[in-house]
């Protein structure tokens, strides 16, 4: 393919859309069946992970989305952070602005036989939902799985010169079975801010703007669809900032998914996201604090949490009888 037709191309996929607000909730009779097909990625670049680059850890804690249908809901579940932050000795400072909730269309794309998802891969659009002006879509295409060292050596680069940044992230979740313990999955993405239009785009058409998804033996005729037809609205509500040490501190977020005519609650979880430079930071000592906290919330929120799923899990499991992922498959984790 000529330089002048790929960018033909990629200008194709990433030309200037209206955002399209249309309902795309929909019911369906028949229920997919996600197996496993073709290969985990067979062929890519491997993409150098700086040691003096910055980490980043994202802490996720699943909660009972219908506890959050109280109004008092919030405030309750602030005091048991504030508690659990002053047993382990992190500071939770209020929110720099009053509190209020920040609201964001999510949409996850696949085709009809979510060859993504059962290859690890996700690739979604998320838009700030802003009154009286024109808000940024924000597309990311990432590889999750939970081997590291998995996850480093799959590029998710897009071959043409299109403006983005490459983050690797480990996100922390409970341990499996209601037990008290944290577990990792590792993603490797791309970030995009450019408007572009998904829906009935050829999955051939995807593959020649992300080179790691050409080796996975997928229909290049097959469309890209909004994921059981779903547009997610996110609910995000800050309660405080949680400082561990001098540098490094992240904000406490409650998130709220919902979905549907109705707009019924689908999922929700409390998270705060670390990022630090290991050259400056004292590593041993942020994970320690950063964990024991996470832990400690843990057992004071037993009657809050839910049973261990991530927000994808549930979007894509939505009304569907499924079967594990690869990564599922190898570590019985859900993803």
């Amino acid at each position: 393919m000529s330089m002048r037709d790929l960018f033909l191309m990629v200008g194709l996929l990433f030309q200037t859309a209206k955002l399209r607000r249309k309902q795309l909730w929909h019911s369906s009779s028949s229920k997919r069946q996600l197996g496993r097909r073709g290969s985990l990625v067979t062929i890519s670049r491997q993409t150098a992970i700086n040691t003096r680059s910055l980490i980043y850890r994202k802490f996720k804690l699943p909660l009972d989305h219908w506890r959050l249908t109280d109004p008092k809901a919030p405030a309750e579940f602030s005091r048991t952070a504030r508690r659990a932050a002053d047993v382990i000795g992190v500071a939770l400072a209020e929110p720099g602005s009053p509190k209020k909730t920040r609201d964001r269309s999510v949409i996850f794309y696949d085709t009809n036989e979510f060859d993504l998802y059962r290859n690890n891969f996700i690739l979604r659009t998320r838009t700030p939902l802003l009154r009286g002006c024109s808000a940024h879509q924000e597309l990311v295409f990432k590889f999750r799985h939970p081997d590291r060292h998995t996850t480093v050596s799959v590029d998710p680069r897009p071959i043409a010169e299109i403006p983005h940044t490459i983050r690797f992230k480990e996100q922390v979740l409970p341990a499996l079975r209601n037990q008290l313990g944290i577990r990792s999955i590792f993603w490797h993405g791309c970030k995009i801010f450019e408007r572009c239009e998904l829906e009935n785009l050829p999955y051939g058409t995807l593959a020649k703007v992300f080179p790691v998804l050409r080796h996975l033996g997928v229909d290049p005729n097959a469309c890209l669809k909004a994921v059981n037809g779903l547009i997610v609205d996110e609910s995000l509500l800050e309660i405080g900032t949680l400082n561990f040490v001098e540098g490094v501190a992240a904000k406490a977020l409650i998130s709220l998914w919902r979905v549907g005519p109705g707009q019924r609650a689908l999922t929700s979880e409390f998270s705060f996201q670390i990022k630090f430079d290991p050259v400056r930071t004292n590593i041993r000592q942020i994970r320690s604090l950063s964990e024991s906290f996470y832990l400690e919330l843990q057992s004071r929120l037993a009657g809050w949490t839910a049973a261990g799923s991530t927000k994808v899990h549930e979007v894509y499991h939505l009304g569907q009888t499924v079967e594990p992922t690869r990564a599922q498959a190898g570590s019985m984790t859900p993803v």
